[in-house]
């Protein structure tokens, strides 16, 4: 009993300290250059890990890369184990790659380790406030983020994974969900409010156990007129993801500008910005999945000019763009088009914004983009 409660006196402790000495900075991050478009990779792969023509191509693209749920499986049952495997493959190909691993901050997905330790603990399963378990799509169980215990093993299962030294960072997906103002209706006020205050200690408990030299990389900015969501979990992250510009619900003039304006003003704060954009389709899409694979190709080559321009209307130092129809790798995630190999360089100015019309000039582009009417150019200039 003592020596618990030494324990837990000092994780307090370091608790206060990491509050205050934690500054943002740019060591632990991946290496950035202006000299080509910046792209970053998100994917898991069923069936089996990476071929190695396919993790050469990944480390020879980008050095920042999420492995996602599901990884390697079903050859590999859990996603802990798949996951630390191709993150050493694609470590040892590029040593200045930044791998980080997926661990939802809400959603008890079974396809991990630590799902079986869960199932023993019902006292952490979400219920609503009728006393029903709080499924998402009447399945997969969500975690109660006020139950400190519960925080403890979710950061512990992180620290496990990031003591690997080819993991480099956690992915704290899902937070949308949590945040999402319906939720009151399921939880009660009161019970909202607790699992809010829990997410963000959830984040500070994880900062204080991995330590400032492992990346935190979140999920999301959400910018639609009816969830206007920023940047909302600045301290102890080093990372957001805008996940859905110009698709699902972020399709209107309005959504596009704010998330182009978050994107802006995060890099600008510091933070690493995964600019996650679509081809006018995704996985979702029935009719679209039914096509060829060239077929597919071809039609995200044909809508990448907007959401290309999009991104460099308003990306800064450490942002990145991520272009493919789902997260899977067979989505689109090895597509290479002609314009990330280009000469870029340096942003020579701001973004400029006149009604819905944007532009920016780099060193080796010209961008316009009418957000009104979704037209774009590039004008790259050789």
């Amino acid at each position: 009993m003592k020596s618990r409660f030494i324990h837990k006196s000092l994780f307090l402790i370091g608790l206060v300290i990491s509050q205050v000495a934690f500054s943002q900075n740019d060591k632990h991050y991946p290496k950035f250059s202006w000299d080509k478009v910046p792209v970053a990779f998100h994917f898991g792969k069923r069936g089996d890990l990476l071929t190695k023509s396919e993790a050469k191509f990944v480390a020879s693209h980008s050095n920042f890369t999420v492995l996602e749920k599901a990884h390697g499986f079903p050859k590999y049952k859990y996603s802990e184990e798949a996951i630390a495997a191709d993150a050493k493959v694609l470590k040892d190909l590029n040593p200045d790659m930044k791998v980080v691993f997926y661990w939802n901050a809400f959603l008890d997905y079974n396809m991990y380790e630590a799902h079986e330790d869960y199932q023993t603990k019902s006292d952490w399963w979400l219920k609503t406030k009728t006393g029903d378990l709080d499924l998402k799509n009447e399945r997969i169980k969500r975690y109660d983020l006020s139950n400190p215990e519960l925080r403890d093993w979710w950061s512990d299962i992180a620290l496990d994974n990031l003591k690997n030294d080819n993991i480099d960072g956690v992915f704290f997906d899902a937070l949308i969900q949590v945040t999402n103002p319906g939720n009151k209706r399921l939880w009660g006020t009161e019970k909202y409010d607790a699992i809010q205050q829990g997410l963000k200690d959830l984040i500070k408990e994880t900062r204080t156990k991995i330590g400032d030299d492992k990346l935190i990389v979140y999920n999301g900015i959400r910018s639609t007129p009816v969830r206007n969501s920023g940047n909302d979990f600045p301290d102890f992250t080093d990372a957001v993801m805008i996940e859905h510009f110009g698709y699902f619900n972020s399709k209107t003039k309005e959504s596009m500008l704010k998330d182009i304006q978050e994107m802006e003003k995060a890099g600008k704060s510091g933070k690493i910005v995964v600019f996650k954009t679509w081809p006018e389709n995704a996985w979702v899409n029935k009719t679209f999945m039914a096509k060829s694979d060239k077929e597919k190709a071809e039609i995200s080559k044909e809508h990448l000019t907007f959401a290309l321009a999009s991104f460099l209307a308003g990306a800064q130092k450490h942002s990145y763009i991520s272009y493919n129809w789902g997260y899977r790798l067979g989505m689109g995630s090895l597509l290479w088009y002609p314009e990330f190999d280009k000469p870029l360089g340096k942003p020579l100015n701001e973004m400029q914004v006149k009604d819905w019309i944007l532009t920016r000039d780099y060193e080796h582009a010209s961008v316009w983009v009418d957000l009104e009417n979704k037209k774009s150019t590039i004008d790259w200039k050789e």
